[in-house]
């Protein structure tokens, strides 16, 4: 069998899912097995690949069929241009979540410090801490999360990135570990209510619950990290967070409550979803 077959054959078997992704899908995992990039592929059509790597596709193929997200697969997930290892211990990175890199770039410049001090609150793999310290050169970045494995996988990647001396890891709950001042507080928290659970697609279900779960109405956590941030907070400082598109206006009247004086702005993905809220304290 040549590339070419083994492409088609993992297409047909992936489309039976319904998997409007099937042929990427399917290219994703042949170059994961041959180990080999996008270029190389289409060059190699022609080219026969072993049993061996056959049969490897080919039980790929069907671990994605029953469901199992690509990236845990893989085992790597692109976040904001950069490869970040993944495994069932962290939330896949989600493009969605890159605004709040985005925002907070920008934010970091409008600050006007020479050193800024982030915090990034439920870091999971790393992929926010490493793509903030890679763009805004002049912070410390002190990453938290209460999962041990979590962190684990976080390490892996501030070490790829060659990030281990401006990326420290806590262990704790929300902003318990922070003694210092923030300047820019960012954090994708877990926000789909408890009671939307069961309804969510198969893949998003084999992601750690604990990295999903917020609780009654989806904001139990953030109104918790707010409400630790208060006292923590640098003035001016910015505070970043995720939020599920209907939760807005609730989510405001959270920052309203704990920063009545802050400058509050609901900002909105490439989907035109709102996503995140920014909130500015000066």
């Amino acid at each position: 069998m040549n590339l070419k077959e083994a492409l088609n054959v993992a297409s047909e078997e992936l489309m039976k899912t319904g998997s409007l992704d099937a042929k990427l899908e399917a290219e994703v995992l042949l170059r994961h097995v041959l180990k080999i990039d996008r270029a190389a592929m289409f060059r190699d059509l022609d080219e026969d690949i072993s049993m061996e790597d056959s049969s490897n596709i080919a039980s790929l193929v069907k671990r994605r069929i029953k469901r199992e997200p690509l990236a845990y697969i893989t085992g790597v997930k692109e976040f904001y241009g950069l490869p970040f290892v993944v495994s069932e211990d962290v939330l896949i990175p989600r493009q969605e979540t890159e605004l709040l890199v985005d925002a907070a770039i920008v934010q970091a410049k409008s600050l006007g410090k020479n050193q800024i001090s982030i915090v990034d609150v439920g870091t999971g793999s790393g992929a926010i801490a490493v793509s903030l310290a890679l763009n805004i050169p002049t912070s410390s970045i002190i990453a938290v999360d209460i999962s041990e494995a979590a962190l684990a996988i976080a390490d892996d990647n501030r070490r790829t990135h060659g990030l281990y001396s401006r990326i420290k890891l806590r262990r704790g709950n929300l902003l318990e570990p922070i003694i210092d001042k923030i300047d820019i507080l960012v954090s994708n928290l877990p926000y789909i209510r408890s009671d939307k659970l069961t309804s969510l697609q198969e893949e998003v279900l084999r992601e750690p619950v604990v990295a999903l779960d917020g609780g009654y109405d989806g904001l139990e956590l953030i109104k918790r990290l707010l409400f630790q941030a208060v006292d923590k907070m640098s003035n001016p400082g910015v505070i970043l967070f995720e939020i599920d598109p209907d939760q807005a206006s609730e989510a405001v009247k959270l920052c309203q409550q704990f920063f009545p004086s802050a400058i509050t702005t609901v900002l909105k993905d490439l989907s035109n979803n709102e996503r995140a809220v920014l909130l500015e304290i000066r």
